[in-house]
């Protein structure tokens, strides 16, 4: 009984010291108890998870940290299981005596985290097979062999390396791969397109005309691609299309652009936007690699509608139905100041309002130069008659200020002359100075507007086409507050002699602007002018 005794105090001794001469992870643990040899374990332990292990397949490997793959050294139970109670004679007999042994750590994996990372590392090492396939040359089509791949079995390189870890390397767990597309399936459609589909011409049919693709566009053009598991050929139509047309080009109808003009009774004439008709590439190659596999050869080409430059929506001529709004004033005797005026009438024909936009007079009329066909002819200067380049323009900013009034659209800008010319309507008129005087009006309708302008018989005419859409009342109140005209004498730098002209006087005019019978905006406009003196210059 005292050597039982004694024998198992000797194995309750040995549960509490590690034997000397044991080492795990390198680490020299022998003698220790529990607390000293944990502390002494945890950092190897800590070290093992960041180590990198190279997983490799063939000649490619990839690098896997453990503690961020699901794998760690449990310090804890390692020194646990070396300090076990044992009455095992051997286990009892090596804590005393000691001897050399080097134990492999506990693990703990995490499965899920370590086979998403083998998954990652698969990504690299696997090689996929080469599907078989087969090249078109001028001398026809020739097969190209395939070969096997290697895919990484996940889930037994995930078990076979938690069980190995802690490694440096680990070799995967590998299955070969089988490509889609056998050597005997390239060959097999090589023949076909060597003995059939390229042995002979396409005739292609078409609304502009037919066109034949020969043998040898179709080996030029063509090449095999892998569709669906399978092999296919493959034009490119847009090359194709491009030769084709380039060798006859009644296969292309052009694109009819819109435009508009005035004929000599000052009417619009319109010509709608067309559009033109292409070869459609991007579908040419299916067509024809469908035709050249078909029994008779034959197939329809694809045509695509080409858009011309300007349409009819660009230029919104498909709003130009109707004459909306007129104006005219009648000429001076001043032959200059006529050609300014038509010169004028020239740029601002054609003119091209879009639903929102704002027009502007002096854009339209810019740059007033000789070089742009304009004149010195009078205008006032400071209250005083002079002559200068463009005389005479405010006239057409009179007439085209009355168009844009009577087709209902919205004044922006205008000014009325300092003093009343009989020719206009006495406060519904307008003037214009470079730089500090304009003519704007918006396009306050949902149609697009254009101007045509001219001179005939005697008068400068500015016309409004579009669709109709307002109608416009007018009136003006009696003339009052009347300062008469007399005579005055002036030494103004280039003064002219001028007559007594109109007496000076305050006027409304008041527009109401209806849409569909309901009134939709009333303005008035008061204007107080000066009395045109006459002038002796001294």
């Amino acid at each position: 009984m005292l050597a039982v005794g004694g024998y198992v105090g000797a194995a309750a001794y040995a549960a509490d010291r590690i034997p000397s001469g044991t080492t795990v992870l390198g680490v020299d643990v022998g003698g220790l108890g529990r607390d000293g040899a944990l502390e002494a374990l945890e950092p190897a332990a800590a070290a093992a998870g960041e180590a990198p292990v190279a997983v490799t397949a063939g000649t490619t490997s990839v690098e896997i940290v453990p503690a961020d793959s699901g794998l760690a050294v449990d310090a804890a139970a390692t020194v646990d299981s070396l300090l076990s109670f044992s009455l095992d004679p051997l286990t009892v007999m090596r804590a005393f005596t000691g001897g050399q042994r080097d134990i492999d750590p506990v693990t703990s994996v995490d499965s899920d985290a370590l086979a998403d990372a083998v998954t990652e590392a698969a990504t690299v090492l696997d090689l996929p097979a080469q599907d078989a396939g087969v090249s078109i040359a001028s001398t026809g089509a020739s097969a190209e062999p395939s070969s096997e791949g290697v895919a990484v079995d996940v889930e037994a390189t995930s078990a076979g390396l938690a069980d190995a870890w802690p490694v440096d390397s680990f070799q995967a767990v590998t299955a070969p791969s089988e490509p889609v597309v056998s050597t005997a399936d390239a060959e097999e459609f090589a023949r076909v397109l060597n003995a059939e589909v390229l042995a002979g011409d396409v005739a292609m049919t078409g609304p502009n005309g037919d066109v034949v693709v020969s043998s040898e566009q179709l080996t030029r053009h063509g090449s095999v691609v892998v569709e669906e598991g399978g092999l296919a050929l493959a034009i490119d139509g847009e090359s194709l299309a491009a030769e084709l047309e380039s060798a006859e080009p009644s296969l292309v109808s052009a694109a009819t652009g819109a435009s508009f003009s005035f004929d000599a009774s000052h009417r619009i004439q319109v010509t709608q936007s067309q559009p033109g008709r292409a070869i459609d590439g991007a579908l040419l190659g299916e067509a024809v690699a469908t035709a050249a596999q078909s029994a008779n050869r034959a197939g329809e080409l694809p045509y695509r509608d080409t858009e011309p430059a300007i349409t009819s929506d660009d230029l919104g001529v498909s709003d130009f139905t109707d004459r909306v709004a007129e104006f005219s004033t009648p000429l001076t005797n001043e032959t200059i100041r006529t050609k300014n005026l038509v010169r004028g009438a020239e740029l601002v024909t054609g003119t091209v309002v879009k639903p929102g936009e704002t027009f502007s007079l002096l854009d339209a009329l810019s740059p007033i130069t000789a070089d742009n066909g304009y004149y010195p002819a009078h205008v006032i200067v400071d209250g005083f008659l002079a002559d200068a380049l463009g005389g005479g323009l405010s006239q057409m900013a009179t007439t085209l200020y009355n168009a844009a009034y009577f087709a209902g659209l919205e004044d922006v800008e205008h000014r009325p002359h300092s003093k009343y010319f009989s020719r206009y309507p006495a406060g519904r008129e307008a003037t214009i100075y470079v730089g500090a005087i304009d003519v704007k009006f918006r396009n306050n309708t949902p149609y697009a507007l254009t101007l045509n302008s001219y001179v005939h018989e005697g008068r400068l005419h500015v016309d409004v086409w579009s669709t109709p859409h307002f109608t416009v009342e007018t009136s003006a109140s009696g003339r009052s507050n009347v300062t008469p005209a007399v005579m005055v004498e002036s030494d103004h730098e280039g003064c002219i002699d001028t007559p007594i002209g109109a007496d000076g006087f305050t006027i409304t005019n008041t527009r109401k602007v209806f849409l569909d019978g309901a009134l939709v905006d009333t303005e008035s406009l008061t204007w107080t002018y000066k009395p045109n003196n006459g002038v002796t210059c001294t």
